[in-house]
């Protein structure tokens, strides 16, 4: 499945082609670029904060706070649930995510959830 994520609004839209661009709730028509193909590796951008599994790097284009996004890969999804008491990120991985780039600042404080 293709990913979409809207620079307006941030909204993130799975599906087979691109996704209608009606009622953006930041006003007007969304404004979608693709990013990925939607897969098994936990990325975060450390800008605008957008969580998404992807099968490889999403797209440094078209980041909402600023022309590249600054992906960091934080693991492959697995049954262990975690939580970032920083920024609130939460991801299910095989291993504990990586704790760089937190999006707060510094680095990420996992704890499970």
């Amino acid at each position: 499945m293709k990913m979409h994520l809207c620079k307006k609004c941030k909204a993130v839209v799975e599906g087979g082609g691109t996704p209608d661009g009606k009622g953006c709730p930041a006003g007007g028509m969304h404004d979608y670029t693709y990013i990925a193909e939607t897969g098994p590796k936990y990325h975060l951008c450390s800008k605008c904060r957008i969580l998404v599994k992807t099968f490889a790097k999403p797209a440094d284009f078209g980041c909402p706070e600023g022309a590249y996004h600054e992906w960091t890969f934080l693991g492959e999804a697995g049954p262990n649930a975690w939580a970032c008491k920083r920024c609130g990120a939460r991801v299910e991985t095989a291993a504990a995510p990586e704790r760089a780039n937190c999006p707060s600042g510094g680095i990420h404080d996992w704890k499970k959830a």
